[in-house]
C-alpha cells in the first residue's frame, strides 16, 4: 500500500546519488515502496506517512491545500502573524504527509511574506533553503521517477528566486539579480517550446502575466543600477501591459496583485524623482483599494505629503496610527518605515532629539531584518540630526559611514546622495569651502546630467526640482561665497544651453492620425486650453552640448565634468558649441544670461571682451517682488481669470505714465546690477542679447528704466523714485533681442521667396466673438492693415495667392496642410497673427498655434471640439522648414523661456530653420480694448515691415521707441505699452549654431 502516490516506476534498488544518502521519503525509498516491489523492507526506513490510509492521507492533503489558500489570503491582507501561523500548520501537515513539495511551497511562500514585511534576513534564509532543497528533491524525483512532485517544486523555486532577485537588488548584487532573471526567462522559454501537454497551462504563462512580474523586478534592478529614468518609462509600459489582460478571468487575481505592485513601485520612483503630485495620486488609488495593514502602509506615504502641505500634526497622528496597525500585524519592515517617516517630520519640525529616537527605532528593526539599504538611510538620517544640533563630530562619523556604505554598494546614485549630504553638512558647519566644492561640484553636475535620461517631461522637471535643483542651488551659493566668478558664469551658460529636440522628424501633417490621449472634458476654453497631448512624443530634452567659453579659452567646467563622469558614471557632452554670438560690426554687444537656482543668477559680458565676465546673485525675494509687480500689470490671465478681466486689470495698471514708470523702475532696480547699467550708459547704441530664466520670461526688457543710484536698504514701492533722476529706458540707449539656447539644434532655413501670411485664421467650431474668435476684428478695404497688405501685393507676390489684402485675413483654409504646402516652396518670411496658447503644464511642446485645422487632421494635441491645435511638437516633428524670418504674433508666443524645459512654438521655429522670430512675452489684448484705434494692426504692420528690412531687430526697437515717445507725450489707453512693449525678437542669425544633433 502506497497512500497518496501513484505506483513508482522503478524499484529503489539502485544506488542512490550521494545527495540522497541516508534520506528517506514516502513514495521514494520508504518501506511502502519496498513492499510494493517485493523487496526486503528491513533495508528501508519508515516515514510517518507510511502508516496512513488512503482516506487519511487525502484528508490531510486537502487540509494542507486549504491552509495554504488561507495563508495566502492572510498574506495578501498583510496579516503577517496570521500568515506565519497558517504556514506553520501547513508545514506540520506536509511532514505528516512526508511531502517535501508541500513544505517547500510553504517555505517559498514564507519567503515572500517575510520580504513584504521587511524581514529580509528570514526572507533570504527561506528562499535559499528552497533552492538547496530543490536540488536534492529534483534528484530524488529523477532517481525514483515520481515526476508528479516536480511541477510544484518548480513553482516554489520560481517564487523563491523572485524573492532573491529583490534581495540581491537591495544588497547591490545586481549581477546575481540579473542572472536569476535570465534563468527564469530561459526556463519559461524552454516550457513554451516543449511539446503540447508536457507542462500545465498555468506554467506556460499564456497571457504574459509572469513576464510582467519579472519586468517589475527588472525595474527595481534598473533603479538600483542608477537608471530611475529608464525604470520610470518601463513601469508605465508594464502598467499598460497589465491593463490589456486585466479582464482575463484566468489571471484576474494575479493581475490585480501585480497592478498594486507596479503602482507602488511607480509611486516610489515618482517620489524619489520629486513627482510628488503623481506619486500621491498613485498612493491614493492604492490606499482606496486596500484595507487593514496594506492601506496603513500607503497611508504613511500620504501622511508625508500631507505634512508638506502644512498639516504637520495631522500627518504625525496618521503615521502613529498606521504604525500601531502595522505593528499589530507583525509587519516589522513597514513599522520601521513608519518610524523613519515620523523621524523625518520631527526633524522638519526642529525636534532633532525625538527625531533621532524614531530613526534609531527604525534602525534596530532594519538591523534585525538584515535590511542593508535601511542601515544606509539610518546613517543619513542620524547625520542630519547631528547637524541640526550642531554635533559636527557625530555628523562627520555618520556621513563617513554613509559614504563608505554607498561606495561598497557600487550604486552611483547612493554615492551622489552621500557626497551631497556631506557637502551640505560641510557648508553648514563652515568647513573649508574648497574641500566642500571638490565634493559638491561634481555631484551637482552629475545630478544635472542625469535629468536628461528621463523620457517624461514631468519626471525630468521633478528630478530637477528635488535632486539637481537643491544641489545646484547650494553650489551657486558656495561659488558666490568663494568669488568664483568664472565657474558661476559657466554654470549659468550651461543651464541656459539646455533645449529640446525631436528624436526623429516623422509627423506627416497630411497623413493618418496618431494615437491620441483622451479629449479634454472641460467645456470651457481658457486662454491656455489646448487639450491633452500624448505623453510618448518622440521629443526629448537635450543635455547641453559641449561648450566653449571664448575663442581663446575652453570651459573650466570641462575638467569638473570629467571628474563627475569618473565618480558617478555620467557622460561627458560631445562637441564644442560657442556660447557667444557674433559681434555686430561697429557696435558693442552685451550678452546677458539669467538662471534660476534657488536665487536667480546673472552673468554678463561683451563681445569686445569675452573673457571678462561679471556675475550677480539676485535674491529670490527681489525676483518675487519684480514678478509680482509684473503679474499685476501683465494682460496674461491668471489661473481662472477671464480674458476680459485680465485686460481691464492690465489697462488699469498701465493706466497712467506714472504707474507704468513705477513698474519699469521696480523691475530695473531688482534685475539690473549697477556695473551693467554704468557700462550701458557709456556705450553707443549697443545691442543687448538676453536669455531670461523661467522666472523672468515675461519681462519687457526694453521698457526697464536705468537707475541713477542704488539704495543702501530695502525700499518701499513709494520710495523707488528716489533712485532715479530721469526716465532713461533701456530702449533709449540700446537695441534688445533674445538669445536661443545653444542646445536647440538648428538647420538651414527655407530658400528666400514670397512672404507667407497666416492672419487671424478662422478656427473651426468657434465664433468670431468667442474665446478663440477674431484677434484683428472686422477689417475692410480702408483699414490700415489691409492697405498695408494691398501695398505688399502691389510690390510682389505673396502667399496664399490673393488678389487683394482682404483675401489674406480670416481665411478658412489656413490649416497645417496649407502651411506645409506653402513652406515647401521658397519663402522669405512667415507672418502669423492669431491665437497662441499652452496648457497648464511644464512641457514646452504643448504650446500651440490655432490655425484653421479641423479635428480630423493629424497632430499631437487632442481636439478642442471641431478644432485641433497645431503644437510646437507638431512643427518640430514634421518635415516643415521655416523661412529665415518668422513672426508669431499671439498671446505669450515667446513664453517658451517661462517653462522649465524651454521649448514651445518660438524655439520650435528656430529648430525648424528660422533665424529670427518676432514674438510677444505676454498675452496681447485685441484692438477692441482700444476703441477708435487699432493697436494690433499697428503691431502687425510694424513687424511685417521690419522683417522685410535689412535689420529687423534695429527696426523693431526703433518702432518701439516711437511708441514710447507717444506714450510719454500722452498716456492714453490706445498708446499703452500693454499693446507694444511685449514684442521681442529672438535672433539666432549670428550665433553660429547651425548644427544637427
Amino acid at each position: 500500500m502506497l497512500a497518496g502516490f501513484p505506483p513508482p516506476l522503478a524499484p529503489p534498488d539502485r544506488p542512490p546519488p550521494p545527495e540522497l544518502a541516508g534520506a528517506v521519503s514516502h513514495g521514494y525509498n520508504c518501506r511502502c515502496v519496498a513492499e510494493h516491489f517485493g523487496l526486503d523492507p528491513a533495508a528501508c526506513l519508515e516515514s510517518p506517512a507510511c502508516a496512513l490510509t488512503e482516506a487519511e492521507y487525502n484528508s490531510l492533503l486537502a487540509e494542507a491545500f486549504a491552509v495554504q489558500a488561507e495563508a495566502k489570503r492572510l498574506a495578501a491582507t498583510r496579516d503577517v502573524a496570521g500568515a506565519h501561523q497558517a504556514y506553520a500548520r501547513m508545514r506540520q501537515l506536509a511532514r505528516q504527509l512526508d511531502r517535501v513539495s508541500l513544505e517547500v511551497a510553504a517555505v517559498s511562500d514564507l519567503a515572500t511574506v517575510c520580504y513584504s514585511a521587511g524581514d529580509l534576513r528570514n526572507a533570504r534564509q527561506c528562499a535559499e533553503v528552497v533552492l538547496s532543497v530543490f536540488a536534492v528533491s529534483t534528484a530524488a524525483v529523477v532517481h525514483f521517477g515520481q515526476y508528479a512532485e516536480l511541477r510544484m517544486l518548480e513553482g516554489s523555486r520560481e517564487v523563491a528566486e523572485r524573492v532573491l532577485i529583490s534581495l540581491s537588488t537591495e544588497d547591490g548584487d545586481l549581477g546575481r539579480a540579473r542572472e536569476l532573471l535570465a534563468d527564469q526567462r530561459r526556463r519559461a522559454a524552454f516550457r513554451k517550446a516543449a511539446e503540447p501537454g508536457q507542462f500545465p497551462r498555468a506554467q506556460l504563462d499564456p497571457h504574459g502575466a509572469d513576464e510582467l512580474e519579472l519586468r517589475i523586478l527588472e525595474v527595481r534592478v534598473q533603479v538600483a543600477a542608477g537608471d530611475p529614468a529608464g525604470a520610470r518609462d518601463a513601469i508605465d509600459e508594464i502598467l499598460t501591459g497589465l491593463d490589456r489582460v486585466a479582464e482575463v478571468d484566468e489571471v484576474r487575481d494575479q493581475v490585480a496583485s501585480l497592478r498594486a505592485m507596479a503602482r507602488a513601485e511607480r509611486a516610489r520612483i515618482r517620489q524619489a524623482g520629486g513627482e510628488e503630485a503623481d506619486a500621491t495620486a498613485d498612493l491614493l488609488r492604492l490606499n482606496a483599494r486596500h484595507e487593514g495593514p496594506t492601506a496603513a502602509k500607503f497611508a504613511i506615504s500620504l501622511a508625508e505629503t500631507r505634512a508638506l502641505d502644512g498639516d504637520l500634526p495631522g500627518a504625525m497622528a496618521t503615521i502613529v496610527k498606521a504604525r500601531d496597525e502595522l505593528a499589530a500585524a507583525g509587519v516589522t519592515g513597514d513599522v520601521a518605515e513608519a518610524s523613519y517617516a515620523l523621524g523625518t517630520l520631527l526633524l522638519l519640525a526642529g525636534d532633532a532629539a525625538r527625531a533621532r529616537d524614531q530613526f534609531e527605532h527604525a534602525g534596530k528593526l532594519w538591523a534585525a531584518n538584515g535590511d542593508t539599504p535601511g542601515t544606509r538611510r539610518l546613517a543619513s538620517a542620524l547625520a542630519r540630526c547631528a547637524a541640526a544640533e550642531g554635533d559636527w563630530r557625530s555628523a562627520d562619523e555618520h556621513v563617513a559611514q554613509l559614504r563608505a556604505a554607498a561606495r561598497e554598494s557600487g550604486e552611483w546614485l547612493e554615492c551622489l546622495r552621500a557626497d551631497y549630504l556631506s557637502a551640505a553638512i560641510g557648508c553648514e558647519r563652515g568647513e573649508d569651502p574648497r574641500a566642500v566644492l571638490d565634493l559638491l561640484l561634481p555631484a551637482a553636475l552629475a545630478a544635472q546630467e542625469y535629468r536628461f535620461a528621463f523620457a517624461s517631461a514631468p519626471a525630468r522637471t521633478a528630478w530637477a526640482n528635488s535632486v539637481a535643483g537643491p544641489a545646484t542651488a547650494l553650489l551657486m551659493v558656495l561659488l558666490t561665497r568663494l568669488g568664483e566668478t568664472r565657474l558661476t558664469a559657466e554654470l549659468i551658460e550651461r543651464a541656459c544651453a539646455v533645449g529640446a529636440y525631436p528624436e526623429n522628424r516623422s509627423l506627416n501633417l497630411t497623413g493618418a492620425l496618431p494615437a491620441l490621449a483622451p479629449p479634454v472634458e472641460d467645456g470651457q476654453l481658457p486662454l491656455a486650453a489646448l487639450g491633452s497631448v500624448t505623453s510618448s512624443l518622440p521629443l526629448r530634452l537635450a543635455p547641453p552640448p559641449g561648450l566653449r567659453w571664448s575663442p581663446s579659452s575652453p570651459m573650466e567646467l570641462d575638467a569638473w565634468s570629467r571628474l563627475a563622469a569618473e565618480r558617478y558614471g555620467c557622460t561627458v557632452a560631445p562637441g564644442t558649441v560657442e556660447t557667444w554670438p557674433a559681434a555686430a560690426p561697429g557696435r558693442e554687444t552685451f550678452i546677458l544670461r539669467y538662471a534660476d537656482a534657488g536665487h536667480t543668477y546673472l552673468s554678463w559680458r561683451t563681445t569686445s571682451d569675452l573673457d571678462t565676465v561679471h556675475t550677480h546673485p539676485i535674491d529670490a525675494d527681489l525676483v518675487d517682488t519684480a514678478r509680482g509687480f509684473l503679474a499685476e500689470a501683465s494682460p496674461t490671465p491668471r489661473e481662472g481669470e477671464p480674458v476680459a478681466d485680465a485686460v481691464r486689470r492690465s489697462l488699469d495698471a498701465f493706466g497712467s505714465f506714472a504707474g507704468e514708470q513705477r513698474l519699469a523702475r521696480v523691475l530695473a532696480l531688482n534685475l539690473l546690477p549697477a556695473d551693467l547699467v554704468a557700462q550701458l550708459r557709456r556705450a553707443t547704441r549697443p545691442l543687448l542679447r538676453i536669455q531670461p530664466s523661467p522666472a523672468l520670461a515675461a519681462v519687457p526688457w526694453g521698457l526697464l528704466a536705468l537707475p541713477d543710484r542704488r539704495p543702501d536698504h530695502v525700499l518701499d514701492a513709494d520710495a523707488v523714485d528716489t533712485c532715479f533722476d530721469s526716465d532713461t529706458r533701456i530702449l533709449d540707449l540700446a537695441d534688445v533681442s533674445l538669445l536661443a539656447p545653444a542646445g536647440i539644434p538648428r538647420r538651414e532655413p527655407a530658400p528666400a521667396g514670397p512672404p507667407v501670411y497666416l492672419l487671424d485664421p478662422r478656427i473651426p467650431g468657434h465664433s468670431a466673438f468667442g474665446e478663440l474668435g477674431s484677434v484683428l476684428g472686422k477689417q475692410n478695404a480702408t483699414s490700415p492693415l489691409i492697405r498695408h497688405l494691398d501695398a505688399q501685393l502691389a510690390a510682389g507676390p505673396a502667399r496664399p495667392a490673393a488678389a487683394r489684402g482682404l483675401d489674406l485675413v480670416r481665411r478658412t483654409d489656413t490649416d497645417r496642410r496649407l502651411l506645409a504646402g506653402l513652406l515647401a516652396e521658397p519663402c522669405s518670411r512667415l507672418v502669423f497673427a492669431g491665437h497662441v496658447s499652452r496648457i497648464q503644464d511644464v512641457h514646452g511642446a504643448q504650446t500651440a498655434l490655432h490655425l484653421s485645422c479641423p479635428a480630423d487632421l493629424p497632430g499631437t494635441a487632442a481636439p478642442i471640439g471641431a478644432h485641433r491645435p497645431f503644437t510646437a511638437a507638431d512643427l518640430a516633428l514634421s518635415e516643415v522648414d521655416m523661412p529665415a524670418r518668422v513672426a508669431l504674433i499671439g498671446c505669450a508666443s515667446a513664453s517658451d523661456f517661462g517653462l522649465p524645459e524651454p521649448f514651445g512654438v518660438l524655439l520650435a521655429a528656430v529648430a525648424s530653420g528660422a533665424g529670427l522670430v518676432a514674438a510677444t512675452v505676454w498675452a496681447l489684448p485685441t484692438s477692441a480694448a482700444a476703441p477708435g484705434a487699432d493697436p494690433m494692426a499697428e503691431l502687425v504692420i510694424a513687424v511685417d515691415t521690419a522683417l522685410a528690412g535689412p535689420d529687423p531687430v534695429a527696426d523693431l526697437c526703433a518702432w518701439q521707441r516711437t511708441r514710447l515717445a507717444r506714450w510719454r507725450e500722452q498716456s492714453e489707453p490706445a498708446r499703452s505699452p500693454v499693446f507694444w512693449a511685449a514684442l521681442t525678437c529672438l535672433d539666432a542669425t549670428d550665433d553660429g549654431k547651425t548644427w544637427v544633433r
